[in-house]
């Protein structure tokens, strides 16, 4: 495990604009985990999975991955590869299994029309679910090197106009925009990693 958070330091070392995504992303979706009432083992393989769901990202080239502008059908096809690599990477361990779980599905959509397996609502793993959730609100509130970060309140409405798009587990969204209305995602709340 040590070795791969390491990896997972070492690929957010190689872009500034990502330098904390795993963090924040692991503390949304524990902040999400918590709140679902989570045991101990699913938070710590949330946690953990959460850390390390964009460890497949390493091995994308430095000119797709700090793109500054849209990405062409070509290069996003090489994005879309890397929750597969993030879970073979992590098959390789016997332990980890749920967490190349949460890697491999975190960019599915409850319509199904996600990547890489095209997996639909409860189909997909219930830790993937909090993650993509999580994952897209840091992407949105966060400073991307194609876009500033967006605020708060804009990143609610986006999450508030979108919860039944088919994006993402409506019940969880709804969840999650709950819990930032009220404040729990600032930095002081308190993650178990």
């Amino acid at each position: 495990m040590g070795i791969l958070f390491a990896l997972a330091k070492a690929l957010e070392a190689r872009d500034d604009n990502t330098s904390s995504h795993s963090l924040n992303v692991t503390r949304y979706s524990m902040i999400l985990g918590l709140y679902l009432g989570l045991d101990e083992e699913e938070l710590r393989v949330l946690s953990q999975g959460a850390l390390m769901h964009d460890l497949g990202k390493i091995g994308i080239p430095d000119d797709i991955l700090k793109k500054p502008g849209d990405l062409d059908e070509a290069e996003f096809e090489i994005i879309k590869k890397h929750p597969m690599v993030t879970a073979e990477i992590l098959d390789s361990l016997e332990t980890s299994n749920h967490f190349a779980d949460i890697a491999r599905s975190h960019h599915e959509r409850w319509d199904g029309a996600g990547y890489p397996d095209g997996l639909d609502g409860e189909n997909i793993p219930l830790l993937a679910r909090i993650v993509s959730i999580a994952d897209a609100w840091d992407a949105m509130t966060s400073n991307r090197v194609y876009r500033d970060a967006m605020s708060e309140n804009i990143a609610l409405d986006i999450f508030e106009r979108e919860k039944d798009s088919g994006q993402w587990d409506p019940y969880l969204v709804d969840k999650f925009i709950t819990l930032i209305r009220q404040g729990k995602g600032s930095n002081d709340y308190s993650m178990a990693v």
